[in-house]
């Protein structure tokens, strides 16, 4: 069969669309969303500063809830971000809020951790600190070592997830949940991938988003310091 006569100008569009389109498809994505119809909701994936955004804000912590931003909690974690935008740097008013609502939960004294705090709350502890029209719901994820080191597995994050969402249940109203992606420590363990955190995330939210609704959407933000360690992609096609 001959090929269509074009003329070399229209041989040169079909190239320059073709070129166009192929960057377009190779260019780096930032962010992205999917809607479902069983659950009815919307996921999205940004990368970007979880603070610009607007909504409920999930925000990692240890066991002990650490907020002492220097030895014990790192000015640039997720607890250190939340201290100095959220609270302004004030970390006594964090943790008069923490103590009130951790106060009826079960707890007990760790003598050997001798800087911070040494009061350990069971790992899928779950507070909700109110905010401007917002909450923050603080999830206690790692075990926060005598070394001032946080360690966290696979069960602790899943339990912790379950937990998560089924206080967003009854406190989040259905509105949007944004949250970074808690667990990224266990990339640290050989063998296992800094995206196993993020499908896991997805995939418990999904499985109990059918059991009963969480909210109509979430979005997981991805620090624009882990973009390279992930592929957007990969995780849409997930």
């Amino acid at each position: 069969t001959d090929l269509p006569s074009y003329g070399w100008r229209g041989w040169f569009s079909v190239i320059v669309i073709s070129v166009i389109i192929a960057l377009f498809r190779a260019w780096p994505k930032t962010s992205f969303s999917e809607s479902f119809t069983n659950p009815d909701v919307k996921i999205g994936i940004k990368v970007g500063n979880i603070f610009d955004q607007s909504g409920h804000l999930v925000i990692g912590f240890s066991d002990t809830f650490d907020t002492e931003i220097g030895a014990v909690v790192s000015k640039d974690s997720m607890q250190g971000q939340f201290l100095v935008s959220m609270y302004e740097n004030n970390q006594n008013k964090l943790d008069t809020d923490l103590n009130t609502l951790l106060q009826n939960e079960e707890s007990e004294e760790d003598s050997e951790k001798t800087r911070g705090k040494n009061k350990r709350y069971k790992i899928g502890t779950v507070v909700a600190l109110s905010g401007l029209n917002r909450k923050f719901f603080c999830c206690a994820y790692s075990r926060m070592g005598a070394d001032l080191k946080a360690t966290s597995d696979i069960n602790s994050l899943w339990v912790s997830l379950q937990n998560l969402w089924n206080k967003i249940r009854v406190e989040g109203e259905q509105k949007t949940i944004v949250m970074p992606v808690i667990g990224t420590n266990l990339a640290r363990v050989p063998g296992i991938s800094f995206k196993l955190p993020i499908n896991l995330i997805l995939l418990s939210y999904i499985i109990n988003s059918r059991v009963e609704p969480i909210s109509k959407e979430m979005i997981l933000m991805i620090r624009e310091e882990d973009q390279e360690k992930v592929n957007l992609l990969e995780i849409q096609d997930f």
